[in-house]
C-alpha cells in the first residue's frame, strides 16, 4: 500500500505541464489562423481595386463607343498625362446632345476620372492610343499594403513619366486594351 501513495505522489505535475502544452499549441494555431486572415483580407483588397479599375476602364470604352467621331477625331488621345491631375476644370459643354464630339470627349474624360478619385485612394486614369492601333486605358490607385507586404509597385509597368515611381512609390496601375 505505501507503493501506491507514492506512486500518486509523483504524478500529480504531469497533467499541469500537459495541460501548458496544449494551452501553447492552441495559442500558436490561432496565431497562425490571424496571420492568414490577415494575408487574405490584403489579397481580397487587391482583388478589389483592380475590380474597380476593370470597371472604371470598362466605362470609359462603353463611353468611347458612345462619341465614335470623337474616337475618330482623336479627342481622346490626351499628350502629357501627368499623375495626379489636380486642379483640372470641368469642360463647358452642359448638354450633351449639343456638345461637339471634342467637347463630349473632354467631358467623358473629366467625369471618368472624377469617378476614379472618388471611388478609389488616389485614383486617376490616362488614355491613349489610336482607332487603327487600339487605346490603351491606364487606371492609377494608390496600394499601401501590397508596398508595404513587399511586393514591387505596379506602377513601373505603366508609363513613368504618367507615375513616376521614385516619387508615388505606393501607386499601382491597371492596364487594359480598348477598341472602339
Amino acid at each position: 500500500m505505501s507503493l501506491a501513495r507514492n506512486h500518486s505522489a509523483t504524478q500529480s505535475g504531469i497533467g499541469m505541464i500537459e495541460v501548458l502544452v496544449a494551452i501553447v499549441i492552441m495559442v500558436c494555431a490561432v496565431f497562425a489562423l490571424i496571420s492568414m486572415q490577415i494575408v487574405a483580407l490584403r489579397y481580397q483588397k487587391a482583388a478589389h481595386q483592380r475590380s474597380m479599375a476593370s470597371q472604371f476602364s470598362a466605362d470609359l470604352a462603353d463611353r468611347m463607343r458612345a462619341n465614335i467621331r470623337g474616337v475618330h477625331d482623336g479627342a481622346y488621345n490626351l499628350p502629357q498625362q501627368k499623375y495626379p491631375a489636380l486642379g483640372e476644370p470641368a469642360p463647358s459643354c452642359a448638354d450633351p446632345g449639343s456638345c461637339t464630339p471634342r467637347e463630349l470627349a473632354a467631358k467623358d474624360i473629366h467625369e471618368w476620372r472624377t469617378g476614379l478619385s472618388h471611388a478609389m485612394v488616389g485614383g486617376w486614369g490616362e488614355i491613349a492610343g489610336s482607332v487603327a492601333d487600339g487605346f490603351t486605358v491606364k487606371v492609377y490607385f494608390l496600394d499601401k499594403l501590397a508596398v508595404a507586404a513587399g511586393a514591387a509597385p505596379a506602377a513601373g509597368n505603366c508609363q513613368p513619366a504618367a507615375a513616376d515611381p521614385a516619387l508615388y512609390p505606393d501607386v499601382s496601375c491597371y492596364a487594359a486594351a480598348v477598341s472602339p
